[in-house]
């Protein structure tokens, strides 16, 4: 039953971490470096959260997440290709504005600064505990989209004009522009489908838990970022990554209140583990051409 309940664990922990990812890798393909999934991790989950409240459709959750991700990911494109601001403090600056904005729209919206009203849920019916926790994960339709962007987001960037011309913009700008390529317009591009797809990791969040709650992405955008580095910018292979190191969160979750491991410890695992990869001869890969001395 143990492994039941690790096994929805992993869904639910893993699936924001793989969405933040890919949108990661799009945007450092292009050449912009990416520090904001925290923030649009926590955008798309307000958005799919205050959505959900509103319409009462997990499908227009999720829509609403993908175009506040998209909208969010086009301001940082404003400030760090359009006005040419260093894409590292345009990140943690989206990052707080994202921390504080949701928190002032809880308080305008509910009359709180911590959460939000719980979602509606649908009865899960019988069955043992464990059952209920992994028929609870794989109902969030983002566990099962996830793979599907996964492969989506490779063939885009391997098979398709603008997959190419992404790469192009961030291995060689001047090469690209003497193509006749927008660098700007392309990485705007990448900006936006990138913070679509993180944001629809923190709908992931939201409707996971039935709730927004202030501060809920926890660092995950930051594990996103070194599942990014040890992936070697490669959508699948960063994918993999995120689904470890979303492991190791879900193994918290499960042994937690079972005693012998100090939960301190067990919340420190991911963080710990990802550090010393990224540390390690695992994470030393060639980032692209247009990130090195970023």
């Amino acid at each position: 039953m143990m492994l039941l309940v690790f096994l929805a664990q992993v869904l639910s922990a893993s699936t924001p971490l793989v969405l933040a990812t890919l949108g990661g890798v799009l945007s450092e393909r292009a050449g912009v470096t990416m520090l904001g999934l925290e923030g649009m991790l926590l955008v798309g989950a307000f958005a799919a959260v205050v959505a959900g409240l509103g319409t009462g459709s997990v499908l227009l959750a999720l829509v609403f997440a993908a175009l506040a991700g998209a909208l969010f990911g086009l301001l940082f494109a404003g400030f760090a290709v359009g006005l040419r601001a260093n894409a590292v403090v345009v990140g943690v600056a989206m990052n707080l504005l994202a921390m504080a904005g949701t928190r002032a729209a809880l308080k305008v919206l509910y009359g709180s600064a911590s959460n939000s009203p719980t979602l509606p849920t649908t009865a899960g019916g019988g069955g043992s505990l464990a059952l209920g926790a992994l028929r609870d994960a794989v109902s969030t339709p983002t566990v099962w989209i996830a793979p599907l962007l996964v492969a989506a987001t490779a063939g885009l960037l391997g098979r398709t004009v603008l997959g190419l011309r992404i790469t192009a913009c961030g291995e060689n700008e001047l090469a690209a522009r003497s193509l006749g390529i927008s660098v700007p317009r392309v990485r705007a591009t990448a900006l936006a489908i990138g913070g679509a797809l993180a944001a629809l990791g923190g709908a992931q969040l939201g409707l996971h838990q039935h709730a927004f709650v202030a501060g809920m992405s926890g660092g995950r955008g930051f594990l996103a970022v070194a599942a990014v580095i040890l992936g070697r910018w490669r959508p699948v292979r960063a994918a993999v990554w995120a689904t470890a190191i979303g492991a190791l969160g879900a193994l918290e979750a499960t042994l937690a209140g079972h005693g012998g491991v100090p939960p301190v410890l067990l919340q420190a695992l991911p963080f710990a583990v990802t550090l010393g990869a990224v540390a390690g001869t695992w994470g030393r890969a060639r980032p692209p051409a247009a990130l090195d001395g970023v």
